[in-house]
């Protein structure tokens, strides 16, 4: 999954095996309002990054570049 916006794509998972970063707060609990959310521990600014199954040093050269762009 290595892209030009850093290799991770926002998306929910559907059971592949590919990495993902994810908002939750905009995708699994977005039908909560945010003291809903934050009543469960899901603050508007977490990440979530499920790991896949790609290279471990393409993972990590991909997450360093879009740390660097945060």
């Amino acid at each position: 999954m290595h892209e030009q916006n850093g290799g991770f794509s926002l998306a929910p998972s559907l059971g592949g095996v590919e990495s993902l970063i994810e908002q939750p707060a905009l995708m699994s609990f977005y039908e909560l309002t945010t003291e809903e959310r934050l009543q469960v521990g899901i603050k508007d600014n977490l990440i979530r990054y499920a790991v896949g199954i790609e290279d471990a040093a393409d993972l990590i050269a991909d997450l360093a570049t879009a740390l660097e762009k945060a």
